[in-house]
C-alpha cells in the first residue's frame, strides 16, 4: 500500500508542466490527432474515456508525454553533440568512427518527446487510484496504438528500423536475426520495453538472455566500449534512455 502511494505522488509530480505555461488554467489533452480542452484538472480515466472504446487499443504500448517539457529534446541535443565530439577521437577510417557516424545520423532523425513515467490502462484507471492520477493544467499528449507486430533496432546495425516480431521470439534470437557492425558489442544490447523499461540483456554464449521479446520493443545495439575509456559505454546508455522518449512510427 506504501508502494502505491509513493507511486501515485510520484506520477502527480511528474504531472505538473514545467514551464510557464504552467501558470495558465486550461488543461489540454491530445488523444492521439485530436485535442480536448479542459477547465479543470482531470484524471486518467476520465481522459481516456473519450476515446477507450473508439479501438482496440494495446495497453502496453500506450504512453503520455508532456508537451510542455522540453527534457526529451534538450537530451537529443546533448546527446548529438557529444557523438561529434567522440568522432573527433577516432580515425575516419576506423569502425568506431562509422559506428559513431550510423548513430548520430540515426538520433538526428528520432522524433523525441518527453514521456511521463506511468502506466496507461482504462481498466486499471478505473480500478485503482494510484494508477488513476490527476491531469493538471498544461499540455498533453496520450499516444494509443493497436497491437504492433513490429521490433525497432537502432545502434550498431547495418539497417535500423522496424523488423517484423515473431511469436515466441527470445532476446537473443531476434538480436541474431539482424546483421550487426563491425563495432557493435558482442555481449550485451539494450532492451527498450514498451512500457518505457530500460533493460540490460545478454547476447554471448556465456550470458543468453532467452526471454522473450514483446512486440512493439525496442532494442538498441550498443557500440562496443573502449578497453581503457568508459565514455563509449556511458554513450550507450544515454542513447538508450532517450530512446524511451521516441515517438515511434506507426
Amino acid at each position: 500500500m506504501i508502494r502505491r502511494l509513493v507511486f501515485a505522488c510520484t506520477v502527480l509530480i511528474a504531472l505538473l508542466p514545467t514551464s510557464s505555461v504552467a501558470q495558465e488554467s486550461t488543461l489540454s489533452v491530445m488523444l492521439n490527432k485530436q485535442t480536448y480542452q479542459f477547465e479543470r484538472p482531470l484524471r486518467l480515466s476520465s481522459v481516456l474515456s473519450l476515446i477507450a472504446e473508439n479501438g482496440d487499443w494495446y495497453w502496453p504500448t500506450a504512453a503520455v508525454f508532456n508537451l510542455t517539457d522540453t527534457h526529451a529534446e534538450d537530451e537529443k541535443t546533448a546527446i548529438l553533440i557529444e557523438i561529434r565530439d567522440l568522432m573527433t577521437r577516432f580515425d575516419r577510417d576506423s569502425d568506431t568512427f562509422m559506428a559513431l557516424e550510423n548513430l548520430y545520423e540515426q538520433v538526428a532523425t528520432w522524433t523525441v518527446s518527453t514521456r511521463i513515467d506511468m502506466p496507461v490502462s482504462y481498466n486499471r484507471a478505473r480500478l485503482f487510484f494510484e494508477e488513476n492520477p490527476m491531469f493538471q493544467p498544461g499540455k498533453y499528449w496520450i499516444r494509443l496504438n493497436g497491437r504492433p507486430n513490429v521490433v525497432h533496432f537502432s545502434g550498431a546495425v547495418i539497417k535500423p528500423g522496424a523488423y517484423q516480431h515473431q511469436s515466441d521470439t527470445s532476446v537473443y534470437t531476434a538480436v541474431d536475426t539482424v546483421k550487426k557492425a563491425v563495432d557493435a558489442d558482442r555481449s550485451y544490447v539494450y532492451i527498450i520495453t514498451p512500457q518505457g523499461d530500460v533493460e540490460e540483456r545478454g547476447i554471448a554464449y556465456w550470458n543468453l538472455d532467452f526471454s522473450q521479446l514483446m512486440p512493439g520493443s525496442q532494442v538498441y545495439v550498443p557500440i562496443s566500449p573502449e578497453l581503457f575509456s568508459n565514455k563509449l559505454k556511458v554513450l550507450n546508455k544515454r542513447v538508450a534512455a532517450l530512446a524511451v522518449h521516441r515517438v515511434l512510427p506507426q
